[in-house]
This record gives C-alpha cells, sequence and structure tokens, in this order.
C-alpha cells in the first residue's frame, strides 16, 4: 500500500517510499547481520527499516538537512533502545572549531549555506526545519516550533553568521522577530558577540514559559564553540507531531515555489 497524505510515517516529502515496501526489499535481498546500502537515504526509511529487521547499514547523502532528518527519525523510531542511536557514527560533520571554520568559509555559496544548515540543525537537536527559500528569508535561516501548554505553538527563529558581527545585527534580529511573530530568537555565531550584542540582546527581555514554569530570553546569541565544545542545544520542549506538521508545510512550501 502507497503512503496516503495521512500515513503516520509521512514526513512530507513526496518521493517518500513507505516501509512496508522497504520491508519487503529488505527482507527478499538480505539476511540479519548484512550490511544494506542506501546512497541516496533522504527520509531515513530504508535505514529506519533495517534497524529494525537488525542488518546492518550505511546510509549516505549530501546534504546536514537530510542527515538531520534521517537521525531524528531514528531517534523517534528506536526512543526505547538507547544503544541504537550510540552504535551511530556520523562522518562529513565538523567536529572541532578548525572544520566548522573551514566550512564557514567555503566560497561557494551553496556549500557557506550548508554551514547555516549544520548550526541550526546542531543547536535543535535536528528540531527545526531550515529556510530553502533564496532570498526571501529577510535573515530568517530556520524556523521551530515548541510547546507553551496553550492550544498553540509558539515560534522560535533562527539567524547564522559566519563572518563580523556587531549590535546591530540583533537590532535587526529584533525586528526580524517581531515581523515573524515568533516567541524568541537564537541569533547563532561564528565570532564571539560583543558586549554591545550582549545588552542589546538583554535589552529584550524575556519569554515566561508557563510550561516549563521558566524564563527565556526572546534573544539568545549562542556561538559556534559552545555547540561543538559545551554542546549546547535549544532546551524547549518540541513534540514529533510539532516537528512533522512544520516539516510537512515546509515540503508543500517548496513545492509550491517549483510549481509556480
Amino acid at each position: 500500500r502507497w503512503l496516503s497524505t495521512q500515513d503516520a510515517e509521512r514526513l512530507g516529502y513526496p518521493t517518500q517510499k513507505p516501509e512496508g515496501l522497504l520491508e519487503r526489499i529488505i527482507s527478499a535481498s538480505s539476511n540479519e547481520g548484512d550490511v544494506v546500502l542506501d546512497a541516496f537515504c533522504g527520509c531515513g526509511t530504508t535505514v529506519a527499516v533495517a534497524q529494525r529487521l537488525k542488518r546492518k547499514w550505511i546510509g549516505i547523502d549530501i546534504t546536514y538537512q537530510s542527515i538531520a532528518l534521517v537521525m531524528r527519525r531514528l531517534q523517534d523510531t528506536f526512543k526505547n533502545d538507547p544503544a541504537v542511536m550510540s552504535n551511530i557514527t556520523i562522518n562529513g560533520i565538523p567536529k572541532d572549531m578548525e572544520a566548522a571554520r573551514a566550512l564557514a568559509m567555503k566560497k561557494d555559496d551553496r556549500l557557506r549555506k550548508e554551514f547555516e544548515k549544520w548550526a541550526v540543525l546542531t543547536y535543535t537537536d535536528n528540531r527545526a526545519v531550515i529556510n530553502e527559500k533564496k532570498g526571501a528569508d529577510a535573515g530568517i535561516d530556520g524556523i521551530a516550533y515548541f510547546q507553551t501548554g496553550s492550544s498553540s505553538n509558539a515560534k522560535v527563529v533562527f539567524q547564522v553568521k559566519s563572518g563580523n558581527v556587531g549590535r546591530g545585527d540583533i537590532a535587526k534580529l529584533r525586528g526580524d522577530m517581531q515581523r515573524e511573530d515568533a516567541a524568541m530568537a537564537v541569533f547563532l555565531t561564528l565570532q564571539p558577540p560583543s558586549k554591545p550584542m550582549i545588552s542589546e540582546a538583554m535589552a529584550v527581555g524575556t519569554f515566561e514559559h508557563d510550561l516549563m514554569g521558566r524564563s527565556y530570553n526572546k534573544i539568545e546569541i549562542v556561538t559556534v564553540q559552545e555547540l561543538i565544545e559545551q554542546e549546547k542545544r535549544l532546551d524547549v520542549p518540541m513534540s514529533l507531531e510539532v516537528l512533522k506538521s512544520a516539516q510537512q508545510k515546509a515540503a508543500g512550501d517548496q513545492l509550491s515555489l517549483l510549481d509556480g
């Protein structure tokens, strides 16, 4: 049976295959302990099914966004078996500041965009949706939605900078946050922030999260060094349902751009 638009496993991508199909293919062509290779692993259907069928597997893709989606799917599918995630090795992502700078300083615009994706997805533990609308983002590189305890979800927006930064960047992000009707904004920077930048961010105030019973800075400045060396991550409650809804909307927007 092919996937309907309402299937629980549907992530919103038109090329996504049903798990039942991959289960039949993998079961018929391999045995437990064999290695399954998917060189275009996309939504992660093949690797998720291979893991469930007790196969070893190798998944390859060219963007951090795709790998993040695969990791998120595995985390949600095997959340009751932490050994699954601990046994996964990821190659090709920045693991130190030197590698992060090398990616950020690529001359090719497409490759530099991968630095932005990596920073946003790393900080959100793969829970954000990347803004793919070239030239129309007005400074917004990613969006995530989080639970507040009310009937609706709140939005947090992300901006990534790899070059020189200053107080004006925070002032602009404040305007972007208000325009996007976001509850919070995160400024991810390769360079350390200046004292005026920190003061500008603090002046915006705090967001009171009733569900968590705590306050968050409305604008948070996070350095890439904190991402790598301190493993600093976004600390707000986000459910799989919120993520799927955001991903499906983003996928639909991208398709409408192509159709237009």
